[in-house]
């Protein structure tokens, strides 16, 4: 059986993790059903060159998932069973049909019985959990905003990812999710590895009006800095500048966390280009050395991406849609 399962040590992702996805890809697909026996673990390290200890964590990581169990002196075993539509769908007629007969004998019209329902699955509807909202971006700084604009959204349970982790480990975006938020850039691939497509919510992100502003006001001549968290996010205030400015020199990005030597780095500069935010990033003594530069006359300007009007429209459609669901 371990021919079927297949790790790559240059991936970057943890070997356990490569394991745990490729055997949970198994199960869930019925290419291994409920009862089957998983090799012994020092078969599978055998057969996948791996050390027992790699593959131990891995089944772990599964029973943990509720896919398998351990039986003790015998070995591992699937114990996930994909449900049965046509038997629950079965036992809830059931279930109602012999609540109508209690509130026949109750002497309730069926008018009024419709009534209690209806009042009931409202009240169930309202009581039931946020719904659940991954979002999911490129870079740090854009994950974050757009995540600061979401959490004002009622009723939203919200999950944060950065690709790269959803990338390493798909099985992140778990089945309860009920809807994933991204850019249009990266729905194609998140697609791919999610099976339900109708939860990718597609958006479109721009500059916030502040920032737009700010930029805009940069006159030819200024030579600008652009410091930020993570070098894409960089890259994109650097694209944004020199696509609204006219005549403005604009420094290469710099990671704060990458910058030693600030005079160098600040030296000559009119205006900086920072995340909105910035304090998350920076240590006080970077932010120290920002105020100073504020005080000498230059600008600070903190930059910011949102989702457009007509995103958050369709966003909160989808949304209206979920909870008109739950209700029924």
């Amino acid at each position: 059986m371990t021919e079927q399962f297949h790790v790559d040590p240059g991936s970057g992702i943890p070997m356990y993790q490569q394991l745990v996805d490729e055997i949970r890809s198994a199960i869930k697909g019925g290419k291994l059903p409920a009862g089957e026996q998983l090799p012994t673990v020092l078969a599978m390290a055998d057969g996948l060159g791996l050390a027992r200890g790699t593959v131990k964590r891995a089944y772990d990581e599964l029973e943990r998932l509720k896919l398998v169990e351990k039986v003790q002196g015998r070995g591992t075993f699937v114990c996930y069973r994909a449900p049965d539509a046509a038997g629950s769908k079965a036992a809830a007629m059931a279930a109602i049909d012999g609540l109508l007969d209690e509130m026949e004998r109750l002497g309730f019209s069926l008018a009024e019985v419709n009534i209690f329902f209806s009042l009931k699955l409202r009240e169930r509807a309202e009581n039931l959990a946020d719904i659940k909202v991954a979002v999911v971006e490129c870079n740090t700084e854009t994950l974050s905003q757009l995540s600061d604009q979401l959490r004002r959204i009622q009723g939203v349970e919200l999950y944060s990812y950065l690709l790269s982790s959803i990338q390493a480990y798909p099985y992140n975006l778990g089945e309860d999710v009920d809807l994933v938020v991204t850019t249009a850039e990266h729905g194609e691939y998140l697609q791919s590895v999610l099976p339900a497509r109708n939860k990718i919510a597609r958006i479109a992100l721009r500059l916030s009006p502040a920032t737009m502003a700010a930029l805009v006001k940069l006159r030819a001549g200024e030579t600008v800095g652009v410091l930020s968290c993570s070098q894409r996010f960089g890259e994109l205030l650097r694209s944004a500048c020199a696509a609204y400015t006219e005549g403005v020199a604009v420094a290469e990005p710099r990671v704060l966390s990458e910058v030693e030597d600030w005079d160098a780095c600040l030296r000559g500069k009119t205006a900086v280009l920072v995340p909105e935010g910035v304090e998350k990033y920076a240590s006080d003594g970077q932010l120290q050395r920002l105020r100073e530069f504020a005080g000498r006359g230059g600008r600070v300007i903190r930059c910011a991406y949102e989702m457009d009007e007509g995103s958050f429209l369709y966003l909160q459609e989808k949304l209206n849609r979920l909870r008109e669901k739950r209700i029924g």
